[in-house]
């Protein structure tokens, strides 16, 4: 597991973020990030259109990520502190572990 600073660029929806990654050494790479361990309704929902704007609510423009790897599709799994747990505790998302 990696930590980077990030800013956040734009939410993609309840589980998806755009984040640019501060890589050390004034290297950064822009990309969008799932986040870890939750999964979102669908944004053709009503229930992923509240999530997503919970996730925007609850996000700062820049924070602390914890890089756990890739996805499927290539996109970086991160961590943002607490709240990809809060996301579910609030009810906004379920868990996924795949």
């Amino acid at each position: 597991m990696y930590t980077y600073k990030a800013k956040l660029n734009r939410v993609i929806d309840g589980d998806t973020v755009n984040l640019t990654i501060d890589l050390g050494f004034r290297l950064t790479y822009t990309a969008n990030c799932r986040l870890a361990g939750i999964n979102a309704p669908e944004m053709n929902t009503e229930d992923g259109k509240v999530s997503k704007v919970a996730l925007m609510q609850m996000l700062d423009t820049e924070f602390t990520i914890e890089s756990t790897g890739l996805d499927k599709y290539g996109r970086p799994v991160v961590r943002i502190g607490s709240i990809n747990d809060k996301m579910i505790q609030d009810g906004y998302a379920k868990p996924y572990n795949k």
